[in-house]
């Protein structure tokens, strides 16, 4: 049998022994063996047995040996997280996983994170060229998985409570004045397309949302549209997937304008339906392809281009519409509480933070208060 290299406290190895496999891991003084049929199985008693110990000095019961913060993220990303969260998110962590987190830091025990470390880490991957966005998503990231190995007693602390949320840096979001909407809207009246910028430009619905909106989510006589889920593309096939977040589905009443352009938009897929004949895809998409299949998001994404080439009006993220319907709403008075269920933000931390820019109307509202309020103190 080949020698085996004896391993620091905590670590272990696994080797063949005859039709089996044994484990043996040297823990604070104590040699612990399991054997099993697989080296999966073997590892998996052995550990058990590390938890099995009896309670230290300190009061504190005996660690299973140290695991490093790869191993950890990227079992727990796949078989917890992973469930939890809408597919474009989970694509987004692996890939942060896969080219920042793991070659940077994958190696070090979770034991062994600190804050310094992780500030460290924030700043090789900026110094890399990633942007704010992405740093905060790491951070994001790095911190429920290291409050879930804290809720597992695999560490003491989550060191992410002590590293700063990197703020965003990147260019100011400039969303579309009211004269650009109104300008885009008149232009695409009685088209595809006229219901679409509503949807986006004063409802404020994801691209996903609005690709995923069914006629059964729609109550044309109440005006009210109900946000229950979202298309996404998973492995290249169009898929129903459940909101970004509980507060994502949500109920929105339309404006007596986006009322009417919804009665004509049924009539623009009545004529779709009737030429495409035996070729019509039913799936109930308000927004669907020529054939009734999903659509697109590249598609969509190059006709709000084209939108606002023809309307001259700069380009701008399919997402700023978003930003712009929640800065037409805060110019109108509506209150950032509403707005925040209007988008179906976690929080109106979140929709004052990141989606209310250049509404000046209610800052001149409050000015003219004070200036009422002053002339009424000297008279």
């Amino acid at each position: 049998m080949t020698q085996k290299t004896r391993k620091p406290n905590g670590q272990g190895y696994t080797y063949k022994n005859g039709n089996s496999y044994r484990t043996v891991i040297q823990h604070n003084g104590h040699t612990i063996t399991a054997s099993a049929k697989s080296i999966q199985e073997s590892k998996r008693l052995a550990k058990e047995k590390v938890l099995s110990l009896p309670i230290n000095k300190q009061g504190l019961i005996l660690k299973q040996n140290r695991t490093s913060l790869a191993d950890f993220l990227n079992e727990w990303l796949e078989t917890e997280h992973k469930n939890h969260i809408a597919y474009s998110t989970y694509t987004r962590y692996r890939s942060l996983v896969k080219h920042h987190i793991n070659p940077l830091i994958g190696h070090y025990f979770l034991q062994d994170l600190t804050p310094r470390l992780l500030n460290w880490f924030l700043n090789e991957m900026r110094t890399n060229g990633q942007g704010s966005r992405s740093l905060q998503q790491a951070r994001a990231l790095l911190s429920i998985t290291l409050r879930a190995a804290e809720e597992q007693e695999l560490i003491d602390d989550n060191p992410v409570r002590k590293v700063r949320n990197p703020q965003n840096r990147e260019g100011k979001i400039q969303p579309l004045t009211i004269e650009e909407v109104r300008r885009l809207l008149e232009t695409y009246e009685g088209t595809f397309m006229s219901l679409r910028l509503h949807i986006a430009l004063l409802c404020g619905l994801r691209q996903g949302e609005a690709l995923g909106l069914r006629w059964a989510d729609i109550d044309e006589e109440r005006g009210i549209i109900q946000v229950k889920n979202q298309m996404q593309k998973i492995e290249g096939n169009y898929v129903f997937t459940d909101l970004k977040t509980h507060r994502s589905r949500r109920t929105i009443v339309m404006s007596h304008e986006t009322q009417k352009v919804f009665i004509g938009h049924t009539q623009i897929i009545a004529r779709h339906k009737e030429q495409s004949a035996k070729q019509w895809q039913e799936l109930d998409l308000v927004f669907p392809r020529e054939d009734g299949s999903p659509r697109s998001p590249k598609t969509d994404y190059d006709q709000w281009q084209d939108a606002l080439k023809l309307c001259g009006i700069a380009p701008r993220r399919l997402h700023d519409a978003r930003h712009t319907a929640a800065t037409l709403m805060y110019s109108q008075g509506v209150g950032i509480e509403t707005i925040s269920r209007a988008l179906g933000h976690s929080s109106s931390a979140i929709t004052s933070r990141l989606y209310v820019h250049n509404a000046e109307e209610p800052l001149r509202n409050a000015a003219e208060a004070m200036n009422l309020l002053i002339k009424n103190e000297w008279t």
